[in-house]
């Protein structure tokens, strides 16, 4: 196998893990506390597995993650256009009125600016918040009258961080918002990111090698209904107004002890750069795509969550 291999991925199944190159697939044997290793270490024992005999079939997948133990979290209005349309959407709800966009800092500015702390959230704490990878679930409600509001994914760059703060791995996912709640008030951002179902992520997680520059991380989205195309869009990650280590590094401070260390680990969503016109609302069987040739992909069907009480 080639050592300068720019990068490999893993995943989990019902068997166990397994490491993915060139369509072929190994079994992967790893420590039982994966976010003690270096990003380094993570990479050669998957260059060393692809030395074994590969799977005969290809093998289905589940969701590596267990945001029980591993917490996923959050950052948001980091990308222009999301700083934008964060503001828009404020002002045209009420949220934000003309006296306050007289120039003077409104809560969106004042996180998109670097010289700030960012938004920093947890997304998911508990199983149930994590969907299937073929799942992505929007709220019942944020619309008039109790109605199903205005809900959208938000397609990003998942950074997979280890016990010393070290991003070891990646993959893509979408940071479902009930983004018509949030407008209303940025104080409903609790209920409007975490929910039943409120995270969908890629199942392959992707190690970059340390010794090969990483690339520009490309990520697409297509919303389909009934066959047809409703939206497609694409960012880079070089539009990212903060670098993945700052993110990190304030992620970090929400851990429970104060040398920012998370014994199992984080996954910290960076943001979008991909924000769907104020219009489009996600309905229940659209099927949402979001791709990178960097990271893979997810497919997943839009279902709406049903409250018992």
């Amino acid at each position: 196998m080639n050592q300068t291999r720019p990068s490999l991925r893993f995943a989990q199944t019902p068997n166990g893990l397994v490491v993915e190159a060139d369509g072929h697939f190994w079994p992967l044997a790893v420590p039982e506390n994966i976010f003690q290793l270096t990003r380094a270490e993570l990479f050669q024992t998957l260059l060393e597995a692809t030395q074994g005999t590969p799977l005969e079939e290809e093998p289905d997948l589940q969701n590596f993650l267990d945001p029980s133990q591993t917490p996923i979290l959050g950052a948001g209005v980091t990308f222009s256009n999301s700083h934008r349309e964060r503001r828009m959407e404020a002002l045209r709800v009420g949220a934000l009125t003309e006296v306050e966009d007289d120039g003077r800092p409104t809560p969106y500015d004042v996180v998109y600016d670097p010289a700030n702390p960012p938004e920093v959230f947890f997304k998911a704490i508990r199983t149930g918040h994590l969907a299937a990878p073929n799942e992505l679930w929007i709220r019942p409600d944020g619309g008039e009258d109790g109605t199903i509001g205005n809900s959208v994914p938000e397609p990003e760059r998942v950074l997979i961080v280890n016990q010393q703060g070290e991003i070891i791995a990646e993959t893509l996912g979408s940071d479902t918002t009930a983004r018509q709640l949030e407008s209303l008030s940025p104080l409903y951002l609790p209920a409007a990111k975490t929910y039943p179902g409120c995270t969908t992520l890629c199942p392959w997680l992707t190690v970059f090698s340390p010794e090969v520059p990483q690339p520009e991380i490309i990520i697409r989205m297509k919303i389909h209904r009934n066959g047809q195309t409703m939206y497609s869009d694409e960012y880079g990650s070089s539009q990212m107004k903060r670098t993945p280590e700052s993110l990190v590094r304030h992620a970090r401070t929400l851990a429970a002890e104060a040398n920012g260390t998370f014994e199992t680990g984080f996954a910290l969503f960076t943001g979008t750069g991909i924000i769907p016109p104020i219009q489009f609302a996600l309905e229940p069987g659209d099927v949402v795509t979001i791709s990178s040739p960097q990271l893979g992909q997810l497919e997943a069907e839009t279902k709406v969550v049903q409250f018992g009480f």
